[in-house]
């Protein structure tokens, strides 16, 4: 139970505190907020092993199929063909893995 309730808070704080600022700044523009929602929402499923590591046993397998999982579904969004949603995936998959060496540099808003 502990590791569900780092996954929540982890998508809940970055969702929450990415979508602030595109709702501050570009009030209206409802397509940019979930974008960007959505964008917060990886971020921090990619960061909750490295908010509570303890708690994760293997956090490389868990930021691997998330990413790959957050991946694909822009893939979908930007695109409809499976193509978009199989390169969405890889490239996801691969930023999911690297998260450990990346996710320290990201700009909290």
């Amino acid at each position: 139970m502990p590791k569900l309730r780092v996954v929540a808070f982890s998508i809940l704080f970055f969702g929450v505190a990415f979508s602030a600022v595109s709702l501050i700044f570009y009030f209206g523009d409802w397509q940019r907020l979930a974008l960007v929602g959505s964008a917060g929402v990886f971020v921090g499923l990619v960061a909750a092993p490295t908010i509570e590591p303890k708690v994760f046993k293997h956090a490389w397998a868990y930021e691997l199929i998330f990413g790959a999982l957050a991946g694909s579904m822009l893939g979908l969004v930007f695109g409809v063909e499976a193509e978009a949603a199989g390169v969405g995936a890889l490239l996801g998959g691969v930023l999911g893995y690297l998260a450990p060496y990346w996710i320290k540099h990201v700009p909290i808003p």
